[in-house]
């Protein structure tokens, strides 16, 4: 026998007696409430204090996500977990962005991320140590990069708060399609459809492939960083420590 697709049941007074706090998790990445905390404690901490406060958040929201998939009735373990991590892959791949910036930067993580220019002129002085041609061009670079820092840093502000506020939408998104049972739009109700299977024995949407992509080439960035930085792996690590302290100095 094969294994169904779905897990189907009715949801018709089934969430009745779980209360208004039950409730509204089951309905929270739906809630324009929750995703106007979600995005402001995230650019607020993250930005203004230090990146374990984004894992903090994202952990909320896992736990969040965890205690409805229960509430829906998924199967405790490994179909309960997976299903998960897999409905908040999106904030999992914000935090391999993190991990990411972190690791190819020493300063604060307020201004921690893809600062183009003066990145550009870093990686430039270490490469003219490896290549004595390219020295006057990266030289040259670097300058650059130190006047336009300034700039940089803004720049990066501005990207990391627009990615917390996409992947949010994103994951918003995502809810809305799969969900549409737990709002139903006629006086009868909608089947609810609980999926049988783990999330990687079916086939992935563009979605899907995209936040597996964002957390994949982000996990490879951070394995090879100490290959390209002054880093070692133990150095490594103890920077990241240092780094994620919720009250860095």
């Amino acid at each position: 026998m094969h294994e169904p697709d779905v897990i189907a049941s009715t949801p018709e007074g089934r969430f009745a007696s779980l209360g208004p706090v039950r409730t509204w998790i089951l309905h929270h990445d739906r809630s324009l409430l929750f995703a106007v905390f979600y995005i402001g404690l995230t650019i607020l901490l993250s930005v203004f204090i230090s990146y374990f406060w984004l894992l903090a958040v994202v952990g909320v929201h896992v736990v969040l996500e965890w205690l409805k998939k229960g509430y829906l009735g998924y199967r405790p373990g490994l179909h309960r977990t997976a299903w998960t991590l897999w409905d908040t892959k999106f904030d999992l791949a914000l935090v391999f962005l993190a991990f990411t910036l972190l690791s190819y930067t020493g300063i604060h993580a307020g201004v921690a991320g893809a600062q183009s220019a003066s990145r550009v002129g870093l990686l430039g002085g270490r490469m003219a140590a490896l290549s004595g041609r390219m020295a006057p061009i990266m030289a040259r670079l670097a300058r650059l990069g130190a006047l336009l820092r300034p700039l940089g840093i803004k720049a990066v502000d501005l990207f990391f708060s627009a990615r917390v506020f996409l992947f949010r939408k994103a994951d918003m998104a995502r809810a809305k399609a799969h969900e549409g049972y737990l709002t139903p739009t006629s006086e009868i109700e909608e089947e609810m459809s609980i999926p049988a299977h783990l999330p990687w024995q079916r086939g992935l949407t563009g979605g899907a492939w995209f936040a597996l992509i964002v957390i994949g080439f982000n996990l490879v960035a951070v394995l090879v960083s100490p290959l390209i930085t002054d880093h070692s792996y133990v150095s490594l690590l103890q920077s990241l420590g240092a780094k994620l302290h919720p009250w860095p100095s």
